[in-house]
């Protein structure tokens, strides 16, 4: 059963400069998602989503999904720590309670990974609308007012949810782990983490269309392990964890147009992110970056540390390593 927290946690007085404001939410905050009025954050370590009012700069909500510290015993505790994965696999987030959440069709929606489900919730009081099991562990999601796109990287497959009748309608193999997701119109694309390639995904047939692969930049150790997709001034970027680079790929062309090098990840494996705001677009990391998409190049920076990011209600929405939710106001970046 979903239960409703009360909540009304302050936010911290917010010193000059781009920081406008910190809030407390729960374990481990994952990737917020912005809409329906307010800012969503998973925390993936305790099992219950934090609802932040943009408005006031406070979380006035808190939904409880599932049990996270139960559902790690059963599940991950066994494997031992994370160092018994490789640094190149995002295995580590296979107990993440929830992974995901997205707005969209006027619900919210959530990964319940330890049900293997996706629950559908009203926004205005966290009651449960729906809970559609999948039959996979699901990473990450997107929504649009049709479909909700579900990638799991354990399994292999990426999943197409009607959001009308809440019912599983397309289940798309797509091996080599698929991970982050980005809705372009009638384009899905799909970072594939262990294989190094985006797919391109028509969803008017759903079907693969297209596989770009990423290639290694000149400073590369390791191959490259896409993540993060976003789209923006009709081009597609995609992050490549831990080697420190951006990738561009023409969508109409389906290759790699360019190689930005930016800062190394800076957190958990798999839990990068890219905001996408009027401007350019926005990366976390040792530091925060603006990427100006006419040129390819770091443009601002803004000096805070970030794991994963969002855009909205004019202000990048960034958790830290500390689990706080820093409201910051990309205008006060200063020019690289």
């Amino acid at each position: 059963m979903l239960i409703l927290l009360a909540a009304c946690t302050p936010s911290q007085a917010a010193p000059p400069g781009p920081l406008l404001a910190s809030v407390a939410v729960g374990s481990r905050a994952g990737t917020p998602a912005v809409g329906l009025g307010a800012v969503w954050i998973p925390n993936t370590g305790d099992g219950t989503v934090s609802k932040i009012d943009p408005a006031t700069n406070r979380t006035v909500a808190t939904l409880r999904v599932g049990d996270a510290g139960a559902f790690y015993q059963e599940v991950c505790r066994p494997y031992g720590s994370v160092h018994s994965w490789m640094v190149t696999t995002f295995h580590v987030r296979r107990c993440d309670l929830p992974s995901a959440v997205a707005t969209g069709n006027g619900l919210l929606w959530v990964a319940k990974n330890d049900t293997r489900a996706i629950l559908a919730l009203d926004p205005a009081d966290g009651r449960q609308v729906a809970s559609i099991p999948i039959g996979v562990t699901p990473f990450d999601l997107r929504a649009s007012d049709r479909a909700l796109w579900v990638t799991s990287y354990d399994d292999d497959v990426v999943i197409r949810i009607d959001v009308r009748s809440r019912t599983v309608v397309q289940t798309l193999a797509q091996p080599g782990g698929p991970s982050g997701l980005a809705l372009d119109g009638e384009t899905v694309w799909v970072a594939n983490s262990r294989a190094g390639t985006v797919a391109r995904i028509d969803a008017r047939t759903n079907r693969v269309v297209a596989t770009i692969s990423i290639p290694c930049s000149q400073s590369c150790w390791t191959a490259p392990t896409p993540l993060p997709i976003a789209v923006s001034n009709g081009a597609v970027w995609v992050r490549n964890e831990g080697i420190g680079t951006l990738s561009r790929i023409d969508p109409t062309a389906n290759t790699v147009a360019a190689t930005v090098d930016v800062n190394t990840f800076n957190g958990r494996s798999g839990q990068d992110a890219i905001a996408v705001t009027p401007s350019g677009i926005w990366l976390g990391g040792v530091s925060l970056e603006a990427i100006d998409p006419g040129t390819n190049r770091v443009a601002k920076t803004i000096d805070q540390a970030g794991i994963t990011l969002a855009y909205g209600y004019g202000s990048l929405w960034v958790t830290d390593m500390l689990g706080r939710v820093l409201r910051i106001d990309p205008q006060r970046a200063v020019a690289r």
